[in-house]
């Protein structure tokens, strides 16, 4: 007996009469979906109703390819490509028995072919169409890998042999040992998932791995407890740092080669309570192009900030917290300048990218070489343009004044809330007023809101009450058009569910003009220049912010969120 027909099971089972099939094959082929696709997006029959017909056609059970209970390390035990060709995908895995998710479950070809590619005895269950895309998305999307490992191969398989394996000197420098193997997919994981730090962090019962995706830690794994000190001492090796010190902190850096890939990683252990905690910053080389023009400021801004550089002498400097993209910004200054015609230096620490034509000096204050005083040998080398990484002592910043004062163009960053904000800074770092008005020639202050995912973004009104939280009582300004439509993050399966995926910057320009400079030298309070530099073109960082939301970019509550600390 052959193969029953789809509509004679639904009409037989009741979910349809003769009349609604009729009418669904006509319109069906004026589509290019299949019967039950059709019927279910015509809201005719439900998931279950026809996975359940198809389970009497076929005689196997039916998968609905659930996300939450379907790991996607199984799913990747299928080159993507063949998966999405063959339109099939692991669902299940049971004492070597594999479960493959199928819209054909009757291509026995595929299922030898899988059979031969895994090892495995495979087993076939009906999935739909649209199921198993959803499933395939979900397990190689890069998004969704920031809440997956994102690594290439049986993880279970590899923890269970990382278990019982001594992490010896000989273990750790195996190419093939298990946990290099799990070393290197954890690195190349952050890579491919633009994750900007990786935390291995000990904890009980298991010591948990979390990449941070867009200023957002996420889990992505836990590794058993007997396989952390094997996978820290690999880390370690790689790092060049003593793997038979474990009492004192250490920084170090690495690269890896793996897979065509490579990419560079900064390190830093510190000592816990459970163990010891490593930290690493992602130096993806091969991913960065340090271009004022591909930052996403606006035209005017970036038409402002070419201005001051091209200015003989000065002070330019960059303020936020750490993480908003300061060093990203500085760099494409750097980059953005004729090297070939200026002498141009930095000092920092650590020396996060090589930049080409720039002469780049990591900062030691073991051997003598702090902001200061590396600041003050690099006066004697000829400079045009100096980057110094950060102004944090009274030192380093009657230094820079000098500098910026005879004749060199010297950016540099400090930790303070807004542009403004600079001026009691320098002060309280112990420089008078005057040298501050004469030697700064602006002051930018930069935040990086996530965007808004594209698939997923929902309109909605504005939240009047958080925006004039925003203004801190300060009066809106009427250029906002708070009657425009605004957005909200809603989560779908591209963002991983965080309703945001990447991100954009804003900032807060405060060039020193002249009416500036002498309320500077006369020692104004902060409102007082705020209110100065607004009137001469300044726009602030909260109007910067709630112009991405206006533009549907991001949402207010991330503004409010980013600007309210």
């Amino acid at each position: 007996m052959g193969i029953r027909r789809l509509g004679d099971i639904l009409v037989s089972q009741g979910m349809i009469t003769e009349k609604q099939l009729h009418i669904a094959l006509a319109e069906q082929k004026q589509t290019r979906l299949q019967l039950g696709s059709f019927l279910i997006h015509r809201g005719v029959v439900t998931r279950e109703q026809l996975g359940a017909a198809l389970s009497e056609q076929y005689e196997i059970p039916f998968n609905a390819c659930d996300q939450e209970t379907i790991h996607s390390q199984l799913v990747r035990l299928l080159p993507e490509p063949f998966a999405r060709r063959r339109k099939v995908a692991p669902v299940s895995l049971d004492n070597k028995v594999l479960w493959l998710g199928m819209v054909t479950p009757s291509d026995m070809e595929v299922i030898s072919e899988i059979e031969l590619m895994t090892g495995y005895q495979v087993e076939p269950a009906i999935c739909l169409e649209e199921d198993i895309e959803r499933l395939l998305d979900h397990a190689f999307d890069d998004r969704i890998k920031a809440k997956q490992t994102a690594v290439d191969i049986r993880f279970s398989e590899l923890v269970e042999r990382v278990d019982g394996e001594n992490a010896s000197e000989a273990a750790l420098e195996d190419n093939d040992a298990p946990v290099v193997r799990l070393a290197n997919a954890i690195l190349m994981g952050a890579v491919r998932a633009e994750a900007s730090d990786i935390h291995l962090e000990p904890d009980s019962p298991q010591m948990r791995v979390r990449y941070r995706i867009d200023g957002q830690l996420h889990q992505i794994m836990t590794v058993p407890r007997d396989s952390e000190e094997a996978l820290v001492g690999r880390i370690k090796v790689l790092a060049d740092l003593d793997t038979a010190e474990k009492r004192r902190p250490q920084d170090g850096n690495l690269t890896i080669e793996y897979r065509d890939s490579r990419a560079s990683f900064r390190v830093s252990c510190i000592p816990c309570v459970r163990g010891e905690k490593v930290v690493m910053r992602v130096l993806d080389e091969s991913s960065k192009a340090f271009d004022l023009d591909s930052l996403g400021m606006p035209e005017k801004q970036v038409a402002l900030i070419r201005k001051l550089l091209d200015r003989p002498h000065g002070m330019i400097v960059m303020t936020g917290p750490t993480g908003s993209g300061k060093t990203t910004t500085m760099y494409s200054m750097l980059c953005g300048l004729d090297s070939t015609t200026r002498n141009i230096s930095t000092i920092e620490d650590p020396v996060e990218f090589r930049l080409k034509g720039i002469n780049q000096v990591h900062a030691n204050n073991d051997f003598g070489m702090g902001f200061a005083n590396g600041l003050k040998y690099l006066m004697r080398q000829d400079p045009d343009v100096i980057l110094v990484g950060e102004i944090r002592d009274h030192e380093t910043a009657m230094t820079a004044v000098q500098a910026a004062l005879t004749g060199h163009l010297l950016i540099s960053t400090l930790h303070t809330n807004d542009a403004v904000g600079t001026i009691a800074r320098l002060n309280d770092l112990g420089l008078d007023y005057f040298k501050i008005g004469g030697a700064l020639v602006a002051s930018i202050a930069q935040r990086l809101l996530r965007r808004l995912c594209d698939n997923c973004k929902r309109q909605c009104e504005l939240n009047r009450p958080l925006v004039e939280t925003i203004f801190q009582g300060r009066e809106i300004p009427p250029s906002l058009d708070l009657e425009s439509h605004y957005f909200e993050a809603v989560g779908c399966e591209e963002c991983g569910g965080t309703g945001y995926a990447g991100r954009v910057p804003i900032y807060e320009i405060m060039t020193v003009t002249p009416k500036l400079e002498s309320a500077i030298e006369a020692g104004l309070p902060g409102s007082s220049l705020r209110e100065i530099a607004t009137a001469e073109g300044m726009i602030e960082l909260a109007i910067s912010g709630l112009e991405q939301a206006k533009r549907g970019v991001t949402s207010i509550e991330e503004v409010y969120f980013k600007l309210s600390g």
